[in-house]
């Protein structure tokens, strides 16, 4: 499984890698003109994130707790991510424009099976990170 730094510092910000294509990182640098300061709001958070940690809690929440699955929110928008190992801080999957109340459940099947692949690979040593520099 592959997955690249999007931010590092105290904590590494991670995204899933479905081939050469980075979901998450797509979500966040493309989109309707309307969600451009949303989507540019997701980029900082992240890169807070990387050098302070998961704290204040009110810029994410639990989309699906037995599943283990997060979600980071910016206005209209959640990106969804789960809790990685050591400084693996988020590991995020890809994003949505939130229409209801409730997690849009297919992004967080998605997210789910992303994280056991995740483990998996860490457990077999079979985890590449990559960053832009690769």
């Amino acid at each position: 499984m592959k997955v690249k730094t999007l931010f590092s510092e105290e904590y590494r910000v991670l995204a899933v890698m479905n081939g050469d294509d980075c979901p998450a990182e797509e979500f966040m640098l493309n989109g309707e003109k309307s969600t451009e300061a949303a989507r540019f709001g997701l980029l900082k958070l992240l890169e807070y994130v990387a050098s302070n940690g998961l704290q204040p809690a009110k810029w994410w929440h639990e989309a699906d707790k037995e599943l283990e699955i997060f979600e980071f929110i910016k206005g209209p928008l959640r990106l969804f991510f789960f809790k990685g190992k050591g400084n693996d801080i988020a590991v995020c999957i890809s994003g949505v424009r939130k229409k209801t109340q409730k997690a849009d459940k297919r992004s967080v099947q998605n997210a789910a099976e992303w994280r056991n692949a995740y483990f998996e690979a860490l457990n077999n040593s079979e985890l590449e990170v990559v960053t832009d520099e690769n």
